[in-house]
């Protein structure tokens, strides 16, 4: 005798009950259940049967909920960020009513004038792979230069992480040493302190 089977998922569920439903009329007196065994284990059907098409109707419900929402929030929000922008221009608009309304944008914890990024750095897929943290600023900008150069270059500002560099040897199959920095960005300024120097060893 094979394993019992059951399914899991809700359509398997619900068009196994089904199919069972069905059947077990059909072979119930050949398996000498009585008719109130037989109806009992319909019963059962049905109720699974129920319960999944119940939930199949809210979740269809939920995602209809969800629609209208975020159609309401897009129009009346819209609507409501114009009039914000008015009333920051009234006569009589002060940063204490600004605040009472909540809004107002919350200031800033990052101290930019001591603003140092972290950067991570290695070979991913062929590639220089660099990521950071910006936390509140725009993003970093990165440079790098060869180990014995004396000026660093330019490479990228670069506003999410990761930042992936190609790059190609000078001399192919000749191992290139390069190291980064960055500095944070904010409204395309450089802020802060440089990173740590991160040394990456070119080798394809």
């Amino acid at each position: 005798m094979g394993r019992s089977y059951f399914p899991t998922s809700d359509a398997a569920q619900s068009a196994w009950a089904s199919n069972y439903k069905l059947k077990i009329a059909e072979v119930a007196s050949a398996l000498g259940l009585t008719p109130e065994q037989a109806e009992k284990q319909i019963a059962n059907c049905d109720k699974i049967m129920g319960g999944i098409s119940n939930v199949s109707a809210k979740r269809a419900d939920l995602k209809e909920a969800i629609g209208k929402r975020n159609g309401i929030i897009a129009t009346n929000g819209e609507a409501l960020r114009a009039d914000i922008s008015n009333i920051k221009t009234l006569p009589g608009y002060t940063a204490g009513i600004g605040s009472a309304l909540g809004i107002i944008s919350v200031s800033s914890s990052t101290d930019y004038a001591t603003f140092k990024p972290t950067l991570i750095i290695g070979m991913f897929g062929g590639k220089v792979r660099i990521k950071f943290k910006k936390m509140d600023t725009d993003g970093v900008n990165i440079y790098r230069k060869k180990i014995d150069a004396s000026e660093w270059s330019f490479l990228a500002k670069a506003n999410k992480s990761p930042y992936d560099q190609s790059f190609i040897l000078e001399v192919p199959g000749q191992t290139e040493i390069w190291q980064y920095r960055a500095y944070g960005v904010l409204n395309d300024i450089e802020i802060g302190k440089p990173s740590d120097i991160i040394q990456v060893v070119y080798l394809l």
